[in-house]
């Protein structure tokens, strides 16, 4: 990702769900990153769905951080 693309946009699936998580850049080297369940955000997952939301996330998170380069916080917000 460099200073000209604003949007990062990736697929992943959780069982019968697709979690599309997009990352916004903003000015001075921040971003925010979003997360959209389809067809909708289930109210519970089976442990093989969290270890599957789970890897999906954290192989997004990786490569999100990698493009941006330097250091990283996270927060996270429900």
């Amino acid at each position: 990702m460099n200073d000209k693309a604003d949007v990062f946009v990736r697929r992943f699936r959780v069982g019968e769900h697709t979690v599309i998580m997009t990352m916004s850049r903003r000015k001075f080297r921040r971003a925010c990153m979003t997360c959209r369940w389809t067809p909708t955000k289930p109210t519970r997952l089976t442990k093989e769905e969290k270890r599957q939301y789970r890897s999906g996330r954290d192989a997004v998170m990786a490569e999100a951080f990698a493009l941006m380069g330097g250091r990283v916080g996270l927060i996270i917000e429900m």
